[in-house]
């Protein structure tokens, strides 16, 4: 891509901050998988709550600019980043950096990307291109809707999640852990046009929405909330939700000591907590951000992953005859890995670090195997973590990443920066769970499990924690 479309968003001197909104419906025009959960058999048996992508075009002078586009989906796809984002420069003159494609992780909607096993949901292409179309129709519609605009901020708290680790006999299992860290934070930002009428609202939350694992199409508490809000205030106000660091946190259904799941009666429960709390936020008094400069900046951190299964392995996994084992032999050794090298396909599995995995059913493997021998993947060394920071206000960045992390970043973030830097995940693409390197040792399904549903080769290896620590800080502070 041109360095144009890449550079460091323009910074411009403190003037009045504009903002348009828009609202379009994402909900997928006919039947087809939804993503999120490998139990899920089929085409969604029916629509519930109708999907939507709520979009915030902001514009300070005539360079500074940025566009968050909030969608009840569980991520966007990574290999779409490039296409999307290049239609937004042509279109508005958008740098990748201020773009923010961000999904609230709804585990109730359609799959976007093709990098992932079948068992998270088979993505549908005219789907997918549909939805972008949208998403560009909605931006069309924002601009025309810029007005000056006031920020605020705000702060609640919402007990709906527990953390979800817990160690049992040495093993660690996806169980209520009551004792394990959570945030209960709820961050409010209200954008108010002249009048003091609200425009825009950015709702900050942590907790994965998987209240239900019905068939069935769904915006989740995210959705819900967001339009008890929006219907609330009236007068066009567009309420958007930011996912925070939510990887080892879920929604508190527990029943006899074990995670449960709900239908659409707990989705909205939830969801009216989290709006009834940010309604009693915004009535209050709130605190005045200044204008400040619209900025945005944005690192790419490779982060290396531990060494993969076999070569031996992975064939016997995917049930790959002997002859066509023999031909990807041959091929290993005659194209390069992703690091330069060449993967070493005699090696054993024994050979490799130890990782603590909970290996899942065999048809679960056999596609992971399968996924992993197709353009080699197998040889993968690392995975790239994108991390971007968009300063909207003085005292309020939102710093993004295209991964799932773990609730220890957001904690380091706020250790390291107070109330100013809202983290923020499930951003510009999707590369799987970011654990800690404790986490790695431990095992688990959000250290180890989750590569045979996201494609990779192995895990995170341990030392990728302090290159995101180091990351999160050159990024921020702009060393």
């Amino acid at each position: 891509m041109s360095n144009r479309k890449e550079g460091t968003g323009q910074e411009t001197h403190n003037k009045e901050l504009m903002l348009g909104c828009a609202k379009v419906d994402i909900t997928p025009q006919k039947p087809l998988a939804l993503a999120g959960f490998a139990h899920r058999q089929g085409n969604y048996e029916s629509v519930i709550r109708p999907l939507n992508a709520r979009i915030l075009y902001f514009q300070q002078g005539q360079m500074g600019k940025a566009l968050i586009v909030s969608a009840d989906l569980l991520w966007w796809g990574s290999e779409r980043m490039e296409g999307l984002r290049g239609k937004l420069w042509e279109r508005f003159g958008l740098l990748e950096s201020q773009i923010m494609f961000h999904a609230t992780h709804n585990h109730s909607g359609p799959q976007t990307s093709v990098m992932y096993t079948p068992s998270l949901g088979k993505p549908d292409i005219e789907y997918i291109s549909y939805l972008e179309d949208c998403i560009l129709g909605g931006v069309d519609q924002a601009v025309l809707e810029l007005e000056t605009v006031t920020v605020e901020r705000g702060i609640g708290r919402c007990d709906l999640s527990v953390h979800r680790r817990k160690m049992v006999d040495g093993t660690v299992r996806m169980a209520p852990n009551l004792e394990g860290p959570v945030d209960p934070d709820v961050i409010v930002i209200r954008l108010s046009a002249s009048g003091g009428r609200t425009k825009g609202i950015l709702v900050h939350y942590a907790c994965h929405p998987t209240t239900t694992g019905e068939n069935v199409i769904s915006s989740e508490f995210p959705g819900v909330a967001m339009g008890l809000i929006e219907e609330k205030l009236g007068n066009g106000a567009i309420s958007a939700y930011l996912q925070g660091c939510c990887a080892d946190v879920r929604p508190a259904l527990v029943r006899d000591g074990e995670f449960y799941r709900g239908g659409d009666e707990e989705v909205c429960r939830i969801g009216r907590v989290i709006a009834d709390e940010v309604l009693a936020i915004v009535q209050q008094p709130m605190k005045r951000l200044e204008a400040g400069i619209l900025a945005s900046r944005s690192i790419k951190v490779q982060l290396p992953l531990q060494d993969p299964p076999a070569l031996g392995d992975l064939l016997n996994w995917a049930g790959v005859s002997a002859a066509e084992s023999a031909a990807v032999h041959q091929q290993a050794f005659s194209n390069p890995s992703v690091d330069g090298g060449h993967e070493d396909s005699d090696r054993s599995t024994a050979d490799a670090n130890p990782i603590k995995q909970l290996m899942p059913d065999a048809e679960i493997v056999e596609k992971w195997s399968q996924l992993l021998l197709m353009d080699q993947r197998y040889q993968q060394r690392y995975v790239e973590l994108e991390l971007d920071y968009l300063q909207l206000a003085e005292g309020l960045v939102l710093l993004t990443s295209n991964a799932e992390l773990v609730g220890a970043y957001s904690r380091f973030i706020k250790a390291s920066f107070g109330d100013t830097v809202l983290p923020v995940g499930y951003t510009n693409g999707m590369i799987g769970y970011v654990p800690t390197a404790a986490q790695l040792s431990e095992g688990g399904y959000e250290a180890v499990d989750y590569i045979y549903y996201f494609g990779l080769p192995a895990p995170l290896a341990p030392e990728s924690e302090a290159i995101i620590h180091s990351s999160i800080i050159k990024l921020v502070v702009q060393q």
